[in-house]
């Protein structure tokens, strides 16, 4: 099998890894999208099964082309699936936070953010995105790629955040550790996070009476009540309410039901036992194109 070398194809090749094609693929059986752009970009005579085809593309942009979906998938990997318990820790997705979106947040008894700066990106945005996130965590980690680090520990040497370098051979080297920083949270930024229902619920947990306004008006009441709770302890009330989230199959995540190079995918679309078996149908079946209509 030949995948074709150019950034063009792979960066095309890198859109199969979405949670909008595994949706289409998964959710509406959708699959000309998937193998139009598989044909354009990959050339094969032999039978190959879908699992083992994506598993051969996904192993060619950890080499040379690492997407921001290679980190975040490393990072399920790495640090959600083999160093947590899904018991005591939840993980959220592309959480806005002010004007930012995280990448991934870890909830266990801190809240710990990771943002993500590929070869790709640029890091203009990055002192923004930082301000904002201690607004609501007490860890901020950098995971970027040896082309940024140097740049990056000159500039947050003497600063709370943590620097994370993803190697050339994909392990997950900590260059420099996040400290804990509970000095700029807000309890604006932490209240917007929350849903109605579970900023009601913070509220009702701290026998705080819940005004009778409009729904035009109870958000900005019910935040202002909200100022009554130290800030440590509304962010501790944030995160038990927040792991409620957490998506519904986490040992079917854990298990070979999710291969490896898609559990951020599985994560991401918190999938049903159901929509699992559909994965796992997809992915073992073959032909000579590695076409599936069925």
């Amino acid at each position: 099998m030949t995948i074709n070398n150019n950034i063009e194809s792979l960066r095309s090749l890198s859109q199969l890894f979405t949670t909008a094609n595994f949706n289409r693929i998964i959710r509406k059986r959708e699959y000309n999208n998937t193998f139009a752009r598989v044909n354009k970009h990959i050339s094969y005579k032999e039978n190959i099964t879908n699992l083992e085809l994506f598993n051969k593309i996904y192993n060619k942009l950890l080499s040379s082309y690492k997407s921001e979906y290679i980190y975040k998938n490393i990072l399920i990997n790495k640090k959600l699936i083999k160093n947590y318990s899904h018991r005591s820790t939840a993980a959220i997705n592309e959480l806005k936070i002010n004007k930012s979106i995280a990448d991934f947040v870890l909830l266990n008894g801190e809240v710990q953010i990771f943002e993500i700066k590929t070869e790709l990106d640029s890091l203009a945005k990055l002192e923004t995105q930082i301000f904002d996130y201690f607004h609501f965590a007490s860890k901020v980690y950098i995971v970027s790629s040896p082309k940024h680090i140097s740049k990056l520990i000159k500039k947050y040497k003497e600063t709370a955040v943590g620097i994370i370098e993803l190697t050339t051979n994909n392990a997950i080297k900590e260059i420099k550790p996040a400290y804990k920083n509970t000095s700029f949270l807000k309890h604006y930024t932490i209240f917007k996070i929350l849903r109605q229902n579970e900023y009601l619920e913070v509220l009702k947990a701290y026998s705080i009476k819940i005004p009778d306004v409009p729904n035009t008006k109870l958000f900005r009441e019910c935040l202002n009540l909200s100022e009554q709770i130290n800030i440590i302890d509304f962010q501790k009330s944030a995160i038990k309410i927040l792991k409620k989230r957490n998506i519904k199959n986490p040992e079917l995540l854990k298990s070979e039901k999710a291969p490896n190079y898609l559990k951020y995918i599985c994560f991401s679309l918190d999938f049903s036992e159901a929509e699992y078996e559909e994965l796992n149908s997809f992915l073992n079946k073959t032909n000579s194109k590695c076409i599936s209509h069925t």
